[in-house]
């Protein structure tokens, strides 16, 4: 496996357990030119893996000088580059709302989901994942000045999810009496919403919500929810050699250090 290719450094500094083992607008950009195949359960050899993304979910995918080329880049475009490379294939990214993206690779649109999507039960019953390549928490981001410090101070206020996710699922069934979920289509739109006090708290995945305060001092994370979540990359239920692939390729780039070294470059205050 080469050496770890030159990318964005993106810093980020919260506590709590992030290990290497839940979420992420809808445009049809794509990340690589000249795709020239798929391996969508064709049976033949694929040259390129077509790949669906929410695109921001700062720091796993987001636009920016990505590795060989491609437009996109974050923790999970890095990594899943990295096993394409030792697979022997490149990535072809395409933007994707998260609440079509299952959708999207059961009909074939793309091979692989790399969106960090939690693996549940319940995603299982349609779709392959991959062995587990990132463990991650939910957690509650409000303005700094706000008087909220934990999800049972929000009865009477507006918490604000991305739809889909488990963060939404999570905010559903815990919310205090009086709280309403009110649920936004990606990222960016949570942010602005919670800016504009259109909500009062944003709950979703932890390394999102602390990337986010780590970028800007006007909001904070206030309490973190151990959930036990897991991230894996998605394919269509019939496409098990893909799937094998991808196993193969995240244990070659975890035995050779490939993974650590982008993990570290992402989350260099971890403490991995």
């Amino acid at each position: 496996m080469p050496s770890l290719r030159k990318h964005p450094l993106v810093a980020l500094g919260f506590a709590g357990a992030l290990l290497f083992g839940t979420a992420a607008c809808g445009s049809s950009d794509s990340g690589s030119d000249g795709a020239k195949g798929s391996d969508g359960g064709s049976g033949e050899e694929a040259t390129v893996w077509k790949v669906c993304s929410d695109m921001p979910y700062e720091p796993f995918e987001f636009e920016g000088e990505g590795p060989r080329g491609l437009k996109y880049t974050g923790f999970d475009i890095e990594l899943l580059d990295a096993i394409a490379e030792d697979q022997g294939t490149t990535l072809d990214i395409t933007d994707s709302d998260f609440d079509t993206i299952f959708a999207s690779v059961n009909a074939g649109t793309c091979d692989i989901v790399a969106s960090a999507v939690t693996i549940t039960p319940e995603r299982k019953e349609n779709s392959l994942f991959s062995e587990p390549y990132f463990d991650a928490d939910q957690s509650l981001l409000v303005p700094t000045d706000s008087d909220v410090t934990s999800l049972d101070d929000l009865a009477g206020k507006t918490i604000g999810v991305q739809t889909g996710t488990t963060g939404e699922t999570y905010a559903n069934e815990n919310k205090p009496d009086g709280a309403t979920v009110q649920a936004f289509p990606d990222a960016s739109a949570l942010f602005a919403a919670l800016q504009a006090d259109t909500i009062q708290a944003v709950l979703q995945d932890l390394p999102v919500n602390s990337d986010r305060a780590t970028k800007d001092d006007k909001v904070t994370v206030v309490e973190t929810f151990k959930t036990g979540e897991q991230y894996g990359f998605v394919v269509a239920k019939d496409n098990k050699d893909l799937q094998t692939k991808l196993d193969a390729g995240l244990k070659a780039v975890t035995d050779d250090g490939t993974k650590d070294d982008i993990y570290e470059s992402y989350f260099p205050n971890a403490g991995n």
